[in-house]
Parts: C-alpha cells; sequence; structure tokens
C-alpha cells in the first residue's frame, strides 16, 4: 500500500492528532464539505450496484498482463488475477466513497481520471452525478479492454482512452475539467509536472484529487511542495488522498480532515 520509506505509523497518528471534523473550521467552503459532503450516503441501488461489482471483480480469477507505466506495484508482478488487482484498489471502501461524495455534492459536468484500472473510481463518480461527462486515461491495453467490458452496463457518458498521461495531454487541447483525479504513476517528479501541464485544464473552482499521497517519500514531498505552492488555496489532508482547488477568492488555508 505505502512504500516503506514512509513512516506510515508515524504519519497516520500524526493525521488522526490533527484531522479536524466541522468544530474549528471557519471556511464556510471546508465546513460544508465536512458538514454536508462527508455526510452523504450511497443510496440503495447505488450500493447494491457497487456490491454486486465488487462481489464479481474480487472472486474473479482471470489473469491479466499489466504494463506500469509508472511506479508499478509493491507487491504485485506483471501478471496479475483480477482479483489481486482489486484487493489492493484505493478507490473502494472509505476513498472511493469520498469519491461519490464529492460527485454527488459538487455535480461536475467534466471528470478526467488518471489511471482506470478496474474502474472502481470510474464507477463510484458516474454514480454521484450519472450526468457527469467521463474521461479516463488507462496505459495497459489489457486493464483497459477488461475494465471497458466490465462496466459497458453499469456506465454512461464514459471515454475510455488507452494512453499514457504524458501522450494524452499532449493531445488535448484547453479542455476544462471540474474534477481531476490523479491515481497513478505514484511518482513525485511525474505528478508535479502533471500537475503543471493539467493547470490549463483546470477553472478557479477545479476540484484536483491525488490519491496515495503517502505512497513514498518523493509523493508526500510532492504534495507538500503543492500544498504550499500559491496556485492551490485550498488544500485537504484526508490521509491517503489529498484535495487542492484554486480558489483565488479564499484567504489559503490548508485542512487536516477526517473524510466520514
Amino acid at each position: 500500500m505505502f512504500l516503506c520509506s514512509v513512516n506510515i505509523v508515524f504519519e497516520y497518528i500524526k493525521y488522526k492528532w490533527n484531522a479536524k471534523g466541522r468544530h474549528g473550521i471557519h471556511s464556510p467552503f471546508v465546513y460544508d464539505l465536512v458538514d454536508k459532503v462527508f455526510k452523504i450516503d450511497f443510496s440503495i441501488s447505488d450500493s447494491n450496484l457497487l456490491n454486486q461489482s465488487f462481489k464479481s471483480l474480487e472472486s474473479n480469477k482471470q489473469t491479466i498482463n499489466v504494463k506500469d507505466f509508472g511506479a508499478g506495484s509493491h507487491k504485485l508482478g506483471s501478471q496479475r488475477t483480477i482479483q489481486q488487482i482489486f484487493k489492493i484498489s484505493s478507490s473502494k471502501g472509505h476513498y472511493g466513497k469520498i469519491l461519490y461524495q464529492l460527485s454527488h455534492f459538487f455535480q461536475p459536468k467534466n471528470i478526467l481520471e488518471f489511471g482506470t484500472s478496474l474502474g472502481i473510481g470510474t464507477l463510484h463518480f458516474h454514480l454521484g452525478c450519472p450526468k457527469s461527462k467521463i474521461t479516463t486515461v488507462e496505459a495497459c491495453p489489457e486493464t483497459l479492454s477488461f475494465t471497458r467490458q466490465f462496466l459497458k452496463d453499469k456506465v454512461s457518458n464514459v471515454s475510455f482512452i488507452e494512453s499514457t498521461f504524458n501522450d494524452f495531454l499532449s493531445q488535448q487541447s484547453t479542455e476544462k475539467y471540474d474534477l481531476i483525479f490523479v491515481d497513478g504513476h505514484h511518482d513525485g517528479k511525474a505528478t508535479i509536472d502533471y500537475m503543471q501541464q493539467l493547470e490549463i485544464h483546470s477553472h478557479n473552482d477545479t476540484i484536483f484529487i491525488l490519491d496515495d499521497i503517502r505512497w513514498s517519500d518523493g509523493m508526500y514531498e510532492a504534495w507538500n511542495e503543492l500544498r504550499n505552492s500559491d496556485k492551490y488555496n485550498v488544500s485537504i489532508d484526508l490521509f491517503r488522498m489529498g484535495i487542492l482547488i484554486p480558489r483565488k477568492q479564499q484567504e489559503k488555508e490548508h485542512f487536516v480532515l477526517r473524510g466520514k
């Protein structure tokens, strides 16, 4: 899950010590995140679909050849079963629900996802806001082929793009996205580079979600560099995930929050 060079136990204790609920938060925008967004629950139909999907994935022993274009898995080789990939997925459970909550509350019209994998994050975004146009980018052809087939009857308005992140960005015009989820590569320097390139594809209220910010020393350093930069006035630490939003009208502030 996380690279050993990060003292994850110490980091978690520090996070829990600093994490706040709604009390003590003076930013109305962030207060709403805690008071409204993180209290959103799955509808019964959405919960049923997610549970059915998860059961299907966790029992699927199909083997695919995974081409890693980033830091790769800490635990798995190039040949992996769907079951194995699902087991280490970060976009289910607590953090999957956060994706659903953000999508449901903010109703983004245009979502960009870097790192499709098995489409668990894609599914959470879609269920949160079925009207969203989702562009999801995955460089591994066998992974994307499986996921496209797996989600074909579960989602709509989703474009599956087989590409590395850099190649995708180099071919883009200036399309703007309301929510951007970066879940892949897991390299600090690459993450900084992607975020710089994504600036022209964002606007003042774009919500950037970075996964695995404590994956390694490099990722954690990149997260801290980004949150301390003058490009994002709102930064939110959710331990595994981090959120960055420009919001130039707001005084710069960093929050350590407990997602529900």
